[in-house]
């Protein structure tokens, strides 16, 4: 089928987050008085066994079991991660994520076209409007259909987010096509039928992307080319929607979901 909308996730293939994401954590510890400091080791290790929002409450367990009872009668358990979305945004309102590579591009070609464009995520909205405000101001927001946050969600299923989000999008899944940055999330949309583009973050890169059509270093740019990684880019050295629409028309995305 025709490719008539492109849907990607926020943090990790919008903007590298994770690491503003670690920082706001180390920063929320010092005015706490803990002298933690999460590096990427760690980080990693929590991203990887933590669900979203339970990472304090996780790293005490695992690292300061002895401290749990203190933090938790205390509070702390709730008001850290509290305070560390509000430097979160904060950094974000100041530019600490940057898109990454062939973002802009991309939306911008896609928002001048007649295909639907989206994002999927089960973070806070806010988050990806910051990131996309930041570079274009409102006339990007704007252009988004059937956007999904974790505001529309109950609780973090990737596979929740993505079925909410074809279902506003009013498509058929082989008509659409997603970018995405996390396993998991390639494992949701493909699931569904969708067609999937992955371009593994910094804390992803080891991750396993079975059910992506093409797995990418990022969206590429003419003057710094993209790496293929898997798959067939049909010699394309950036990914416009010209060369999207070529990766789209290589299989059938049932039978990508059969092969996942």
């Amino acid at each position: 089928m025709t490719l008539k909308a492109l849907v990607l996730d926020s943090d990790g293939t919008l903007a590298e987050t994770a690491d503003v994401k670690r920082a706001a954590f180390n920063q929320a510890f010092v005015e706490f008085g803990l002298d933690w400091v999460w590096g990427r080791g760690i980080y990693a290790q929590i991203l990887a066994n933590a669900l979203p929002g339970a990472e304090v409450e996780f790293y005490t367990l695992m690292r300061h079991p002895e401290m749990f009872n203190r933090l938790e009668r205390t509070g702390l358990l709730d008001k850290i991660p509290r305070r560390q979305k509000a430097i979160y945004l904060g950094l974000l309102e100041a530019g600490a994520a940057p898109l990454r590579p062939g973002i802009a591009r991309l939306l911008a070609e896609a928002a001048m076209s007649k295909m639907k464009l989206a994002i999927c995520s089960t973070s806070p909205r806010a988050e990806y409007e910051l990131l996309l405000f930041n570079r274009f101001g409102r006339e990007m927001i704007d252009a988004l259909k059937g956007s999904v946050s974790g505001e529309d969600l109950q609780g973090v299923s990737p596979i929740q987010a993505y079925r909410t989000c074809l279902a506003r999008l009013q498509l058929h899944p082989s008509e659409v096509m997603v970018i995405e940055d996390a396993p998991n999330g390639v494992a949701a949309a493909a699931s569904l039928g969708m067609q999937v583009v992955a371009t593994p973050s910094l804390y992803t890169l080891s991750g396993r992307f079975s059910a992506a059509t093409l797995v990418v270093s990022d969206l590429g740019h003419p003057a710094a080319p993209l790496a293929v990684l898997k798959g067939d880019a049909e010699g394309a050295a950036y990914l416009s929607l010209e060369a999207l629409r070529r990766v789209h028309g290589q299989k059938d995305p049932v039978a990508i979901n059969r092969a996942a």
